[in-house]
């Protein structure tokens, strides 16, 4: 099961996202390119996946990645299924260090 923790605005080029999840039980081997979210019209080879994924822990608990172009009133889809994104939020403390690099 995937928990969305908080999405936080990133100063990048293109609109961009840094999210926080949970992953109950932990894993360290999360297909990250399964976390997606539907463009419609576009074959889904050209919707976004996460980048730049991270654990934020040692136990494959808590992890972050960016995201562009997130649409809040579309879900992502996971391989757990669908899950509602948060309203955004203010980047908090424990995440300030983490910097967006463009792919």
């Amino acid at each position: 099961m995937i928990t969305i923790l908080g999405v936080h605005y990133v100063d990048a080029p293109e609109p961009c996202y840094l999210v926080e999840v949970q992953l109950d039980p932990p894993e360290t081997d999360y297909n990250w390119d399964e976390v997606t979210q539907e463009l419609p019209g576009e074959p889904q080879d050209n919707w976004q996946v996460p980048l730049d994924e991270r654990p934020l822990d040692n136990t494959g608990t808590r992890w972050a990645f960016f995201f562009h172009y997130l649409d809040f009133n579309k879900p992502l889809l996971t391989p757990n299924g669908q899950i509602a994104l948060p309203a955004l939020s203010p980047m908090p403390e424990h995440l300030s260090n983490i910097e967006y690099e463009g792919p």
